[in-house]
């Protein structure tokens, strides 16, 4: 059986929200994404926007409620649905939700108010260290004497 699956960069349109379902930890993330394109020196909208919610279970729900915010930038990788509903103006809507998700938080560049922070003032430069890669148990090291 295959399945479909999309990876969606957008800006979180409110707070997380939090609830139980099925006695788990249940975390929503709505996000909004309008297609831009360069046009001279600036930025324009290139399209319609659209808007997607995101659900994370169990593990997921509370590290993902410590870390985003509304306006934050993220990238949501995981299974849609289509979601049609009715506005309150009463015209048809349409968003996807996905399903199964990962969420993976895009760090901005600062700006020069954060830029000339004092150090432990930097917002999400000091939220969020650089992880390094941790040496691999298996890898080979081919300056080694031959056992033999």
């Amino acid at each position: 059986m295959s399945k479909a699956t999309i990876t969606v960069e957008g800006l979180v349109t409110k707070d997380p929200e939090m609830r139980q379902a099925a006695g788990k930890n249940v975390v929503s993330v709505d996000l909004a994404h309008t297609p831009r394109k360069k046009e001279g020196n600036e930025w324009v909208d290139a399209g319609e926007t659209i808007w997607f919610q995101a659900s994370f279970w169990d593990r997921e729900a509370q590290p993902i409620m410590d870390s985003v915010r509304k306006g934050t930038l993220v990238t949501v990788t995981g299974q849609p649905e289509l979601n049609l509903y009715q506005k309150q103006d009463g015209t048809p809507g349409v968003s996807v939700r996905i399903k199964f998700g990962t969420l993976g938080i895009i760090p901005r560049a600062a700006s020069n108010a954060q830029q000339n922070a004092p150090q432990g003032q930097q917002g999400w430069a000091q939220a969020f260290p650089v992880q390094t890669a941790a040496p691999d148990a298996w890898a080979a090291d081919h300056n080694a004497e031959l056992p033999f």
